[in-house]
C-alpha cells in the first residue's frame, strides 16, 4: 500500500493523544537542514526579515516542509545570490516558520 495524500490529514479534527503508553517514542524528523545561506552573518547585517506564518490550525507534512525549504532557498540563491541572505526555519506543533533576512545591494 502507498502512502495516503496529504489532503486526508490536513486539518485537525481532534485532540492528541495523549497517551503515553501507546506513544513510547518519537522518530527523528526528515527535515535535516534548517539553517541556509550565510549562517554566520549578524542580526544588524540585513535590513530586511520576513515571517511566514499559518493561519490555520494545519498539520504540514514533512515531504511539504522540505519542498518549501528547497522552493525559498532556490529562489532566493537566484536573485540574491548565495551568500546574500539567511533562511532559517522553526517547526512548532502546527506551523512551520521561515525567518528570511535578505540582504539589498
Amino acid at each position: 500500500m502507498g502512502r495516503r495524500p496529504a489532503r486526508c490529514y490536513r486539518y485537525c479534527k481532534n485532540k492528541p493523544y495523549p497517551k503515553s503508553r501507546f506513544c513510547r517514542g518519537v522518530p527523528d524528523p526528515k527535515i535535516r537542514i534548517f539553517d541556509l545561506g550565510r549562517k554566520k552573518a549578524r542580526v544588524d547585517e540585513f535590513p530586511l526579515c520576513v515571517h511566514l506564518v499559518s493561519d490555520e490550525y494545519e498539520q504540514l507534512s514533512s515531504e511539504a516542509l522540505e519542498a518549501g525549504r528547497i522552493c525559498a532557498n532556490k529562489y532566493l540563491v537566484k536573485h540574491c545570490g548565495k551568500d546574500a541572505f539567511h533562511i532559517r526555519g522553526y517547526i512548532g506543533l502546527i506551523e512551520w516558520i521561515f525567518n528570511i533576512s535578505r540582504k539589498e545591494y
